[in-house]
């Protein structure tokens, strides 16, 4: 049976806790712990500096603490055979310390609300100097794949730097900015295999437009996905309105829709995704508007391992077979990391769908898909105090979509039959220079291409129109950028980062069709932007370690500000200012405030001008007086060179819960708003009924002069489509509808985040990990200034106003189970003059991981995964449609993959 509404929800948590029970229960349910196997500890009570040094020294792993945070406290002791994590997990219970896991070899321990490097570290234990570079990997995450960030500042590596983490170019610095961040272990143990994955449950984004499973066109955006891509679209404002960076560069944009495509990625290349859903244009410039996601990549990796994975839809159709190998080195002064991904999935069918079974056989819901990605990074020390960094990735995609235009006839007599082919790389090397007084400066450079090529193929009554596609967008971008202390305060030391730059990005477009054999070129564009910018933030640490008080643990504020001049569009300055502050060591209160910009896309401003004609008798209600008989309107529609930036206020404030009563529990919730202002879109909503709706009075001119319809044709570059049925008459048109881009529509997006983890040890080596995160989003859009919003989330093809995702991990020794559920709401198809309400989908996922315990031969360190995705098999609500060959449920936000199987094998040496 279908659910719905709150009875889906009730109906998925109790089955989910059903299911939990079931595995705490279940003693041959275990976990693998800490990722590595057990050791036989021998750690007396008494003195937690004396025992955490015992513990570095039979765990093998390397320490690092402030003094002053374990001075006077004891441990209990640990005398049994444990995994490291588990082990030193009772040595600091109750203690207020957290675990940050650096890498598998490095640990650093931390009170909540202090500073980093305000004082001196102790360092217990031994890691190589590649180690020292390794960014941090925060312990907040859970087997949901996604997690809160805590307030408090990445700790320094072992080579005493602090770490930059996305939401700050400072060092150390506590970001105002709420930040999420989702490991690739954790991710894995979650059964997530890939970055469009991670989009999916990832719940401050919306998987409507450039996304796998979009289906369809029109209202859907199917089309607007042609190649297959996955990108980013935080509170739903669009994969152009979210920036997202590779190790805090820059790529060239994917297609026409200037988003970012993640699913060249491959996932085995990850350490972190860090997110800030928050606007960031003050740090990182255009497009950071609904916010800003770094995919951090492994620095190095010792070793290899290699990976197979099998997995296919029980309903039918979505094989996929997966590939991929990792290897690395690593020496005393740097270290590599290589990997590779191959995928390939056949399609889901109409005919694979019980829901979709009235259409063609040939219509697909999700395409065929092949690809090879590739990603290197690397960093070597050059000379003492100079560092050497470079990132490189390729990528090479095919897919084939099969669009029918009838239900009686298949794609290849009438539809639509796209072959897009994918090919993108980037190269980015990096210099980091330490600089006297702890000031550090690096200089990068970034080339980027990604080319989609595709062979289309329209077929009407069996005759192929054969054409073919070219969008090619480039990217180089150079930066230069320095950080370090500016002076002394009682709160510790007041920070600055500064930094400027130029970046070209282009765009070009070849549209071409085959007529009488022929290539006949019907758009050939060459689009290039240039842009200067300079940035500068500060960071101010007020109170810290050394003068806090009752009632003012920690205060720290911040203030940056960043102006981009782009060539003959527009010039931008965006500040933005936070305040981060903790009366008390357990609470954290956040808030930021800023403004943010997005510069046109450039097929926005050059997207071809094109005009038809229409017979007036299709519009609905008629102009009073009404048009005379046989009139005609000339509908106008394409880019417009004129546009300029798009704007936004944003502002966030966030409360972070973490008692140190209940160590291990950590409470997030964060309020959003954005007010997104000369928004480039369309102003006329509705073409056929625009004629007698005064909102569109702006955008209409009534009886227009011949001179001016003839003038407009002989301006059009593909000239005058004639859909009227009769000659072209230009005394004849009655009116003219004018729906090019303008800078006219406002949207405004609110909303809640909140989020809950806890950690829990068990005892005889289980720990037990529990997330909980719920967001609400209330948007609308307002076209013009004349007419009434229109909503943008709750209603149809927009994202639902709830979305919830819950999740448990059980690791013991070898073994590793987690379970997630996740609920989309529901929302209203206000298509139609009677609205009708969309079920909410809930899905439960399950995942196990195991490990096996052979201590040579062939079976040692292999690994074994087994994924079922949305097991009870929940299936998508059916809409109505006008037309019968229509794709018949909202695929934004519900999936057609149903129950999805997958087996993993893993081996490593």
């Amino acid at each position: 049976m279908k659910m719905r509404g709150s009875l889906s929800l009730l109906y998925g948590a109790a089955t989910y806790a059903a299911l939990s029970c079931a595995l705490l229960a279940n003693g041959s349910v275990q976990a693998r712990g800490a990722r590595s196997k057990a050791i036989a500890f021998n750690i007396p009570g008494g003195s937690l500096q004396a025992a955490l040094t015992a513990f570095a020294g039979q765990s093998g792993l390397q320490l690092i603490y402030a003094p002053e945070n374990v001075a006077g406290r004891t441990a209990s002791a640990v005398r049994e055979k444990l995994p490291a994590r588990v082990a030193l997990d009772r040595l600091i219970k109750g203690t207020g310390l957290h675990i940050r896991q650096v890498n598998e070899r490095v640990i650093v321990l931390e009170r909540y609300g202090t500073r980093p490097g305000t004082g001196a570290l102790t360092v217990s234990g031994e890691a190589d100097a590649a180690s020292q570079t390794a960014a941090p990997i925060p312990d907040s995450i859970a087997a949901s794949g996604v997690g809160t960030e805590r307030s408090a500042p990445d700790p320094m590596t072992a080579r005493d730097e602090e770490i930059v983490v996305t939401g700050s170019r400072i060092r150390g610095a506590a970001s105002p900015s709420p930040r999420t961040t989702a490991t690739r272990q954790a991710l894995e143990d979650a059964g997530i295999t890939d970055m469009a994955g991670f989009s999916r449950i990832l719940l401050q984004n919306f998987t409507g437009g450039q996304n796998p499973g979009v289906a369809g066109g029109g209202d859907q955006g199917g089309q607007n996905n042609i190649n297959n891509s996955a990108t980013l679209n935080l509170r739903g404002l669009g994969p152009d309105a979210t920036l997202t960076l590779i190790n805090g560069h820059r790529l060239a944009y994917d297609a026409l829709n200037q988003g970012i495509d993640i699913s060249t990625i491959p996932l085995a290349a990850i350490e972190r995704v860090e997110v800030v859903a928050d606007g960031a244009s003050a740090l990182y410039g255009s497009d950071a508007v609904g916010g800003v996601a770094n995919i951090v990549l492994r620095r190095d990796y010792s070793g290899a391992q290699v990976s197979a994975r099998y997995g296919a839809s029980t309903d039918g159709g979505n094989s996929q077979q997966q590939y991929t190998g990792v290897t690395g080195a690593r020496w005393n002064s740097g270290g590599v990391m290589v990997a590779a991904d191959y995928t390939h999935s056949s399609p889901i069918t109409a005919a694979d769908r019980s829901y979709t079974r009235h259409l063609d056989e040939s219509q697909m819901l999700l395409l065929r898909n092949s690809q090879f990605s590739a990603v290197v990074a690397g960093h070597q020390r050059l000379a003492e105090g100079v560092t050497f960094e470079i990132d490189a990735q390729v990528a090479d995609r095919r897919s084939r979509k099969a669009t029918a235009f009838f239900v009686t006839r298949d794609a290849y007599t009438d539809g639509l039959v796209n072959r897009p082919r994918v090919r993108t790389w980037a190269l980015t090397p990096v210099v980091r220079i330490e600089l006297p007084s702890q000031w550090t400066a690096s200089l990068e450079f970034t080339r980027s291409v990604s080319k989609t090529d595709i062979l289309s193929h329209r077929f009407t009554a069996g005759v192929d129109s054969p054409g073919r596609l070219t969008y090619e967008n480039h990217l180089t971008n150079i930066e230069g950028s320095a950080e370090g202390p500016l002076v002394r305060l009682p709160g510790g030391d007041a920070r600055l980062a500064i930094g400027a730059g130029y970046r070209k990005f282009g765009l070009d477009i070849d549209v071409s069709q085959i007529v009488g054999g022929a290539s006949v070129t019907t758009r050939d564009a060459r689009e290039k932007r240039n842009s200067l910018f300079a940035y500068g933030e500060l960071a101010v640490p007020v109170v810290g370690s050394a003068n806090r008080s009752s009632g003012f643990y920690d205060l720290h504020l911040s203030a940056a500000v960043r102006y981009e001049r782009y060539e003959g569009i527009d010039e931008v300055a965006t500040p933005k200012f936070g305040i981060v502050y903790a009366p008390h060591r357990d609470v954290t209160l956040k808030a930021s405030w800023g403004r943010s910009f997005k510069i046109p896309t450039l097929n926005q401003i050059n997207q071809v001008q094109a005009g038809s004609l229409l017979p007036a008798s299709l519009f609905a209600p008629q102009p009073s007086p009404g048009l005379p008989a046989g009139a005609t309107v000339l509908l106008l529609g394409g880019g417009n060179p004129d546009l300029r930036a798009e704007r936004a206020t944003t502002w966030t404030a966030t409360f972070e819960l973490r008692p140190s009563f209940i160590p291990d529990l950590e409470i997030t919730a964060t309020y959003f708003d954005v007010d997104y202002r000369q928004r480039i879109a369309s102003p006329v909503t509705s073409v056929l009924s625009s004629l007698g709706n005064p909102a569109f009075a702006d955008f209409i001119t009534f009886n227009p002069s011949a001179q001016q319809i003839e003038a407009i044709i002989a301006g059009l570059p593909e000239g005058l489509s004639n859909q009227s049925g009769g000659p072209f008459d230009p005394a004849g048109v009655g009116a003219i509808i004018d729906t090019s881009l303008r800078n006219t529509a406002r949207e405004r997006a609110r909303g809640l985040d909140i989020s809950a983890l806890y950690r829990a040890a068990l005892g005889e080596g289980d720990t037990l990990t529990l997330t909980a995160a719920a967001s609400y989003l209330d948007a609308d859009r307002k076209l013009s200034a004349g007419q009434a919003p229109l909503e943008r989330s709750g209603v149809i093809f927009t994202p639902p106003h709830w979305r919830v995702r819950g999740g448990l991990n059980w690791e013991r020794a070898n073994t590793q189970v987690a379970a997630s559920l996740n609920y989309a709401g529901g929302v209203v198809d206000d298509r139609f003059v009677v609205p009708a309400a969309i079920g909410a989908f809930t899905t439960l996922d399950l995942s196990a991981g195991f490990r096996s315990t052979a201590q040579a031969g062939l079976l040692r360190n292999v690994d074994l995964r087994v994924s079922a995705l949305n097991i009870l098999n929940e299936k998508p609500d059916v809409i109505r449609t006008s037309d019968p060959a229509a794709i018949p449920f909202d695929s934004t936000n519900q999936s057609s993959i149903g129950r999805f199987v997958s087996l993993a094998v893993t081996k490593s040496w």
